[in-house]
């Protein structure tokens, strides 16, 4: 019976999102299945409708990891700078990869008061997200990243180091 009603949920979201049923997917975000509220956060980033960003900053705090995880890559598709102090705050989540999303997101919004918050993560004790915040570093640019970043190169893992220098490369092209 259960598997049965959450396959119905779940057809009733793919509806909503083929239809691009901004209202409807922004309702599934409250609802009790998390996998529908995970599903409708990646359909409204989707969208990159500017009405599911108060919504999708309030799904940044749900229960679920993967929930949070998808609300902040749906923050950073639709780029609205009413999302950055929500993503801020997510940089700090208990979970490595909502952190790491959020990294993204900011990077993509590409607001100044993000570079803190972004230098900070560069000392996550996760390298994904270390990674992901010299990437969005190198996107949002400016005199102060670079110093934090050359001081990043020291990073243990290469990965990350790759992603520093790509980023050290793309704010020394902006200013050339």
């Amino acid at each position: 019976m259960y598997n049965e009603k959450l396959r119905a949920e779940m057809r009733k979201l793919e509806i909503m999102e083929v239809r691009w049923d901004v209202k409807g997917l922004i309702k599934a975000l409250t609802n009790k299945e998390w996998l529908v509220r995970m599903g409708a956060a990646r359909a409204l980033g989707e969208t990159k409708e500017a009405k599911a960003v108060e919504p999708l900053n309030r799904a940044l705090k749900d229960k679920e990891q993967s929930v949070r995880e998808e609300a902040a890559e749906a923050l950073g598709k639709i780029k609205d700078v009413r999302a950055v102090e929500p993503l801020i705050q997510a940089l700090k989540d208990r979970a490595w990869d909502v952190r790491k999303e959020a990294a993204e997101a900011l990077g993509k919004i590409k607001d100044v008061r993000t570079i803190e918050p972004l230098i900070q993560a560069l000392k996550d004790e996760d390298e994904y997200v270390r990674g992901r915040a010299a990437r969005a570093l190198g996107k949002i640019g400016g005199v102060r990243t670079i110093e934090p970043l050359i001081q990043a190169l020291e990073d243990e893992d290469g990965g990350v180091r790759k992603a520093v220098k790509a980023a050290l490369k793309k704010i020394r092209a902006k200013e050339s």
